[in-house]
């Protein structure tokens, strides 16, 4: 005669089964949510994508011996009925359970033992919870990248589709085609510069119009031209940030006031071969207090458990100890990377005057094959290094650059060279007009070159330029 109907053991079952499909349902969502794109670097992926891909696959492993293996196992009296005994493993895994090394006497009086500095120091309640530290873990790596997500594109510059498109172009063989990409990208590429100026001016122009709270105090229209620049920078802090949140979370979920070097001591017991049962970390065997009604008494009882889901904690959590402090190494070193990229004006000419030097380059070897008596405007900023100034800081601010740096990363340097050269002749018909190339002798009879510079409506003062000829010639 069976003492319990069938289906009062497969219920527990399949609950645990429930839920260990409900949390890798969960994560897989989660991930195929956050794919890769073009609008970051690899550091950033190693943030918000690799590093959940890591916590996933952990909280999968966790998951399946919690719910679908056997996560502690209690000595009970022999003579203990095996529904009893269900009930005891169960009681002292959604109970917190303390540790007690074994050459120490367990205080007999219950007191003690519910004592707030005995359950500080002894107590072990983070088991359970570890599937959902995992997971917790995850998100907070990806809410910056969705946060840039959201924002990025406020101001009309959509990078992920500007370099999305500049990589397909380098798939493309036919020379005409690809040059109708790279121009196609330019305008789009000037659309949005002229979107982000037009929209600032037309808010001063028409402060009567009923624009909104909103639109009056948008930081894309107080950060025209670097709104992009800024919030990616910021995104880069939050990422250093979490990783200190990270610590911080790990401290309060194990409970440990010296976590800052808990890394540090469980792998040198890990590598020195420190027992558990002298250090405390992630201890295997616990103790567990419980009381039972019986009748009118209330029977207290104290029983030894094996936590055998610590065994798979302990690697678990140094493994992420140890990669979230080379992360924030990585991170950090990368986030002033990117400050100085973008903060110093000499940092972005000399990324712009980069290109122009390899475009000015092969167009005078194309020249040297087909002479020509024009004169490359790439010539002129290497000679004049205001026009780079006014091209970088009035023309493509910031925003305009960063854009640059992500499509060189995706997409290869060939296409900044292009889409340089393509912004570059835009600069000088907006600004300059025609440029008029004048041959002149002086008092040596060494030809000179006069390039006077036709002002127009956004430039109404006349500039000359004079260089020598052998210059010209280099």
């Amino acid at each position: 005669m069976l003492s319990q109907p069938f289906s009062d053991h497969l219920v527990p079952t399949v609950g645990r089964r429930n839920e260990m499909f409900f949390h890798a349902t969960l994560a897989r969502t989660f991930i195929q949510s956050l794919s890769l794109r073009g609008d970051d670097d690899f550091v950033d992926r190693l943030n918000y994508y690799y590093t959940p891909i890591m916590l996933a696959v952990a909280c999968f492993i966790i998951s399946a011996k919690q719910y679908g293996g056997t996560p502690i196992e209690c000595w009970v009296n022999p003579h203990s009925r095996e529904s009893m005994e269900e009930y005891i493993e169960s009681y002292c895994w959604i109970q917190n359970t303390y540790w007690v090394p074994m050459y120490e006497n367990i205080p007999d009086d219950y007191t003690t033992r519910e004592s707030k500095f005995f359950l500080e120091t002894r107590q072990i309640g983070y088991y359970q919870w570890v599937p959902f530290i995992l997971i917790a873990e995850a998100l907070m790596f990806s809410m910056p990248c969705i946060m840039w997500r959201l924002l990025n594109w406020q101001t009309g510059l959509n990078i992920q589709n500007v370099v999305a498109a500049a990589v397909d172009s380098q798939t493309i063989i036919d020379g005409a085609e690809r040059k109708k990409a790279i121009e196609s990208i330019t305008d789009s590429l000037i659309d949005i510069l002229d979107l982000q100026s037009s929209t600032a001016s037309s808010t001063l122009r028409l402060p009567n119009m009923g624009f909104s709270v909103w639109s009056k105090l948008s930081l894309s229209r107080f950060l025209r031209g670097h709104y992009v620049t800024t919030l990616y920078m910021t995104i880069k802090i939050c990422y250093t940030a979490n990783i200190v949140l990270q610590f911080v979370l790990l401290n309060a979920s194990l409970k440990s006031k010296d976590f800052a070097l808990f890394g540090f001591q469980v792998l040198n017991d890990l590598f020195h071969g420190k027992a558990w049962t002298e250090s405390g970390h992630f201890p295997r065997v616990t103790l567990c207090d419980f009381e039972v009604r019986y009748l009118a008494n209330l029977n207290r009882y104290t029983v030894q458990c094996a936590l055998l889901i610590n065994i798979i904690n302990e690697k678990v959590f140094a493994f992420f100890w140890c990669w979230y402090l080379i992360l924030m190494v990585i991170t950090s070193l990368s986030t002033l990377f990117w400050l100085s990229k973008v903060m110093l004006n000499i940092e972005k000419m000399e990324y712009v005057v980069r290109f122009m030097q390899i475009a000015d380059g092969s167009e005078r070897q194309k020249r040297k094959q087909k002479p020509s008596a024009d004169q490359s405007p790439l010539t002129i900023i290497r000679q004049n290094p205001h026009l780079l100034k006014r091209f970088v800081e009035d023309f493509l601010k910031s925003d305009g650059v960063f854009t640059l740096r992500l499509i060189g990363n995706h997409a290869g340097e060939l296409v900044v060279i292009e889409i340089v050269k393509c912004l570059w002749r835009e600069f000088c018909a907006r600004n300059w007009g025609d440029i008029d190339v004048v041959l002149a002798n002086n008092e040596n009879n060494h030809k000179t070159v006069e390039v006077r510079l036709r002002p127009t409506k956004s430039s109404t003062n006349p500039e000359t330029i004079v260089f020598s000829n052998n210059l010209a010639e280099q």
